[in-house]
């Protein structure tokens, strides 16, 4: 008889949320290649008094993989006994020095928030923390104040308090009617962004003829569910269930100085809540259509205006009401869309990259890219690629 295929256990998947759906997928890719089986555990069946009979189930096992989204401090290491156990989204005291981690690269996804929100050149900033004092929100909370104090404008931030969430509602109310018109608004996730948007709603704030509104996670049942609907900076949560699966399987190197590593941002999607306040004209819609279907082919704002009716002028001014961006930055943010896809998706050389994207040489587009990102386009493949 043969072997049975190893197995990976994804501890706390939670039916239906699509962050835990793109965690697992990750497990199942990494599993599929190494010819593995991976199976996600529920919540419910995440408990301490679980772990036996889960590993007496599954059987051989390669590893479990914790998530710790929804806690979990209780499935300590010693739990396992000789499993190897990786522990995603934990706060790095749980557990101590030394235990199998994967976290989110908070720096790097509150650096990604102000790219997204200085394009439309906000007269201040704000910031909206997570209503629990956790480290990864004050992680993001406190790089974005930076930036926001780099750029020489005004960074108001929201006092954490503890409090009940009706309280804690009417002071955000009160908080957000007093922001400078033309703020930009980082809230650290999607469920924060939703709080915000609510009590702008009540405070009379539009978003966003007078504030813009970003978000992180882009957890879709609650930026679509929000009016206007919220953008947000998507994390690459499939990656990072990838991570954590091939940390298993592979373990770190020798040399490894830290027994973790991180994943980060892939991209900010723009909805209703960074969008310009101007009307949306049927020639401007049109336009961004163009620009979606055709920015890699290499198209430039000329392009784009002589498809539409009126002076040069009077396009770019109403393009910007209504997307909150110009032309050039929106034909720039679809190419930077598909190198991202490209360099994390595809074995595609990186010099053959700036060709499929529509810049006109490669020096362009690294330039481009090491503006936007922050880091050179080797460097961002080694820590996204999938």
């Amino acid at each position: 008889m043969d072997n049975p295929r190893p197995t990976i256990l994804y501890l706390d998947t939670v039916p239906g949320d699509r962050i835990y759906a793109m965690k697992s997928a990750g497990v199942r890719r990494y599993a599929a290649a190494r010819g593995w089986n991976a199976v996600a555990v529920p919540e419910a069946q995440s408990r301490p008094r679980c772990v036996p009979a889960l590993l007496e189930a599954h059987g051989p096992l390669a590893g479990c993989i914790v998530d710790g989204s929804e806690g979990h401090e209780d499935l300590v290491p010693g739990l396992f006994g000789g499993v190897p156990v990786v522990y995603l989204d934990f706060p790095r005291e749980v557990f101590g020095p030394g235990t199998l981690r994967i976290t989110a690269d908070n720096a790097a996804i509150a650096r990604a928030a102000f790219r997204e929100l200085s394009l439309r050149h906000p007269e201040a900033y704000a910031v909206v923390g997570f209503r629990t004092e956790l480290l990864w929100t004050s992680d993001r909370e406190s790089v974005f104040r930076s930036l926001a104090a780099g750029s020489g404008k005004p960074c108001l931030v929201f006092p954490r308090r503890r409090e009940p969430a009706a309280s804690r509602t009417a002071r955000l109310a009160a908080w957000t009617a007093r922001l400078p018109r033309r703020t930009a608004v980082f809230a650290t996730n999607d469920d924060t962004a939703a709080e915000v948007a609510a009590a702008a709603r009540a405070a009379g704030r539009r978003i966003p003829r007078d504030l813009a509104l970003l978000g992180v996670d882009n957890n879709v049942a609650v930026c679509e569910a929000s009016r206007p609907r919220i953008s947000s900076v998507q994390v690459d949560f499939e990656r990072a269930g990838y991570m954590a699966a091939k940390m298993v399987g592979e373990g770190l190197p020798p040399d490894a100085r830290a027994a973790s590593a991180t994943y980060g941002p892939l991209l900010s999607v723009r909805r209703g809540s960074t969008r310009g306040a101007g009307r949306r004209a049927p020639h401007v819609l049109a336009a961004v259509e163009t620009i979606r279907l055709r920015a890699c082919e290499g198209i430039v704002p000329r392009d784009v205006v002589a498809r539409s009716p009126g002076s040069r002028s009077l396009f770019f001014l109403r393009f910007r009401e209504a997307t909150g961006h110009t032309v050039l930055e929106e034909i720039r943010h679809v190419r930077l869309e598909r190198v991202c896809t490209l360099l994390s998706r595809t074995d595609t050389a990186i010099s053959a990259i700036a060709g499929l994207c529509g810049y006109r040489s490669d020096i362009a587009l690294r330039k481009q890219f090491r503006l936007h990102m922050g880091m050179s386009m080797r460097e961002w493949r080694a820590k996204n690629r999938r």
